[in-house]
């Protein structure tokens, strides 16, 4: 398991290395609003809220009771995170998460300190995960390829997604237990 994590973080963490100083240069990323909460090692934490047919995102004031966890939404809405790094790194790379928030959250954490944000949004792939993704890359200036990560359900979901938005994606890092 350690080597498995310690190949993932080093292929994950490559991404975007070779990129041209323009592309890096005209992607400025901007602030997320909302209530700021703190994940792990103290990092930023954003809680969203979409509505499943308007596509409308909004920030949501999560339950004290969730601490680092996510609960389940509404009928009718999707839950959404984006937790910040400290110090972005260069073309402002994310790692997407589909399933099992803060469910042996190692990877995220070492990706947050090396400069990459940590997306979630609540299973499983549609439209609204189109929406998701195009609210983090046009409207906040994340990186257009994101890695993802998961395992079991959100391996699933991930594979679901890329295989129709495969100029999207970055890599897939994924394990079954």
């Amino acid at each position: 398991m350690k080597k498995n994590f310690s190949l993932l973080l080093a292929a994950i963490s490559s991404i975007g290395i070779f990129r041209s100083v323009e592309s890096i240069a005209a992607e400025a990323l901007v602030p997320f609003e909302g209530e700021k909460t703190t994940w792990h090692d103290g990092f930023e934490r954003f809680d969203f809220v979409m509505d499943e047919e308007t596509l409308a995102i909004k920030p949501f004031h999560r339950p004290d009771g969730e601490k680092f966890a996510v609960g389940p939404p509404a009928k009718g809405q999707r839950r959404c995170i984006v937790v910040v790094p400290k110090q972005a790194a260069a073309g402002n790379p994310w790692s997407w998460q589909g399933c099992y928030w803060d469910h042996e959250p190692q990877t995220e954490v070492e990706l947050l300190r090396r400069g990459f944000h940590i997306a979630f949004i609540t299973p499983d792939p549609g439209k609204q995960w189109d929406a998701w993704y195009s609210y983090l890359t046009e409207q906040h200036g994340l990186g257009k390829k994101p890695a993802f990560i998961g395992m079991s359900k959100g391996g699933v979901n991930e594979y679901d997604w890329t295989t129709s938005n495969s100029e999207k994606v970055s890599c897939i890092g994924c394990e079954a237990i």
